[in-house]
């Protein structure tokens, strides 16, 4: 036997009892699973996808402060007996493992795959600039030195891509400075392909971290096989994928059963979409059980605030408030549109004190369409899986709307009739009216009558006694 089809075999067989085990591991998920809020809300949030946004301006706001659990991005913190109702972390599906799975329901985002490697490209490139700015790396030691606070090169897959990205960004800038190459951008200059200032799109695509991180890393997420996982032998298996596509199946497979028994999973490119119909499914659960919310009014970022996750409190202001589906959607948007800002003004910094570079959607345009089919085949898995949550959504988008419709003509019914019943009681009212006029009427003209004859019986008598002759 040759010893590429023993290699095949024997990956074969591992991947195929990873499966099974799998599976079986499903039916400790209940069958309603997908519609009933469960004790613990756990947010699987995989990294770039916009999960900051869905978690800062949408998630919290469902529980009081002290029902959130701690910050759990660079290692999990969870406390079976406190009183936690909202989990969030990078953690893969393995996390389960160490969880209470009957009591939790699990919610994510998943995205395009070209969209977010180019999302994780740019991210790594902005915070290993940011950390080459002396300031900030004095502050990065204090959050390290403290017990609660986490910085982005604490938390996995940041931990990793970060400082590598420094550390390539450090060797280009004493090229350029032996070389004597100007600080400034050349004619001609392409963001995504600035070798003399940072690594190349294209190169950054084929680097064996990215490959082993990033590309079809939502699927290995769902999967539980990522190189953060729990899973025993997740390495191995990832190997055997890589050398061995058509065994993807299984991770396939494995990843949207686990998906179909979230209770909702949303789309980054149509965030707010997701926001407004998880808020729908689960707002109402929450207000039955009278369970009143703490929403974030005011948020002002600390001078630390670049160097923190997304887990981390830089909230100010709170207020009580009822929950309401309408109360989530409008702070969602408020919020969503302040961080979005934010986050723009964060990269702007980042780069200008380091390099002469700045990414955009309209950057992006200028990468040629070569290099995205490349990533289109490096994310398989991903792409399938995301087109498949892609059909999802628009399955439940399409249950949500027609149950929002249904609502509507239930309250345009309402209307209609509260409106037909009062046009019925003006009616009613006006034909009273009338009758009270008519007999008025009647009233007055008998009235009338009976004056004109009492005055023709007095004219003749009057004319009567005229005419008789005096005695």
């Amino acid at each position: 036997m040759k010893l590429s089809t023993f290699l095949l075999l024997e990956c074969s067989a591992i991947v195929e009892r990873w499966d099974g085990h799998a599976i079986s591991q499903l039916s400790e998920l209940s069958e309603d699973r997908h519609t009933e809020l469960k004790e613990l809300l756990y947010f699987r949030h995989v990294p770039r996808t916009g999960g900051r946004t869905f978690h800062q301006c949408l998630l919290r706001n469902l529980y009081p402060r002290e029902q959130l659990s701690n910050h759990s991005y660079d290692k999990l913190r969870f406390n079976a007996k406190s009183h936690c109702r909202l989990l969030v972390s990078h953690d893969d599906y393995s996390i389960l493992s160490t969880l209470p799975v009957r009591s939790i329901s699990i919610v994510t985002n998943l995205r395009h795959p070209v969209d977010r490697v180019f999302s994780a490209y740019e991210f790594t490139v902005e915070v290993a600039a940011r950390f080459l700015r002396p300031t900030l790396r004095s502050k990065v030691d204090a959050l390290k030195a403290s017990k609660m606070a986490s910085s982005t090169l604490m938390i996995w897959p940041w931990s990793i891509f970060v400082p590598w990205m420094r550390h390539d960004l450090y060797e280009r800038g004493k090229h350029r400075i032996s070389s004597a190459q100007e600080k400034t951008s050349p004619e001609g200059f392409s963001n995504y392909n600035a070798s003399a200032f940072v690594m190349p799109f294209h190169d950054f695509i084929h680097q064996h971290l990215v490959t082993d991180n990033i590309h079809n890393g939502e699927a290995f997420q769902i999967a539980g096989l990522t190189s953060n996982s729990y899973t025993k032998g997740a390495e191995k298996i990832r190997r055997c994928i890589v050398h061995h596509p058509h065994l993807g199946a299984h991770i396939l497979n494995v990843a949207k059963m686990r998906l179909d028994k979230m209770i909702f999973v949303g789309l980054t490119e149509k965030h707010e979409d997701s926001a407004k119909a998880f808020a729908h499914i689960v707002a109402k659960q929450i207000h039955a059980r009278e369970e009143p919310i703490i929403s974030t009014t005011e948020r002002s970022p600390s001078a630390v605030s670049e160097l923190r996750n997304s887990a981390s409190d830089n909230t100010t202001g709170f207020a009580k408030q009822a929950l309401t589906v309408d109360g989530l959607i409008r702070a969602y948007e408020k919020c969503s549109g302040r961080l979005r800002s934010i986050q723009a003004e964060h990269r702007i910094v980042s780069l200008k004190h380091s390099l002469p570079i700045s990414f955009s959607k309209e950057a992006r345009l200028g990468v040629p369409e070569q290099i995205l089919e490349e990533i289109k085949k490096l994310s398989a898995l991903d792409l399938d899986l995301f087109e498949y949550v892609q059909h999802r959504f628009k399955q439940q988008s399409s249950v949500f709307n027609s149950s929002q419709n249904n609502i509507s003509q239930q309250h345009a019914t309402r209307n209609l009739t509260t409106e037909i019943n009062t046009i019925k009681g003006q009616n009613m009212m006006n034909e009273g009216l009338q009758r009270g006029f008519g007999y008025t009427k009647l009233v007055l003209i008998s009235v009338l009558y009976l004056m004109a004859i009492g005055v023709v019986v007095s004219i003749g008598k009057f004319v009567l006694s005229a005419r008789r002759p005096a005695r």
